[in-house]
């Protein structure tokens, strides 16, 4: 489920993992530091026909309500504004068949070029 927010936090802070992708809202660090954990504010979880279904190496971009990952399987473009996810391989550019807020459920990708 995607916070109750307008897109993504004001200081959003991003991790790679090879469990999966995390972002953090950096300017709640304060409070989730003296609570002893840091809550990510959205997960994507690395598995299959999940969004993130490789595992991510870097965020690549960044630009608005829209950020690109760099993962093993190709580039995923995450767009918070619109709810939505594609991504880009050798092979082609596919779109993500769920939205941000089924983003861990397998939804898969389809073919769009």
């Amino acid at each position: 489920m995607i916070p109750d927010t307008d897109g993504l936090p004001a200081r959003p802070f991003f991790s790679c993992s090879p469990e999966g992708l995390s972002i953090v809202d950096s300017s709640q660090a304060s409070n989730l530091l003296r609570a002893e954990s840091i809550e990510p504010w959205m997960f994507f979880k690395n598995g299959e026909s999940n969004i993130i279904d490789s595992t991510p190496r870097k965020l690549a971009s960044r630009e608005g309500q829209q950020i690109a990952v760099e993962c093993q399987g190709g580039t995923v473009h995450i767009d918070f504004e619109e709810g939505r996810a594609r991504k880009v391989t050798p092979d082609g550019e596919y779109v993500y068949m769920g939205t941000l807020d089924e983003r861990n459920e397998g939804m898969g990708y389809i073919a769009v070029s």
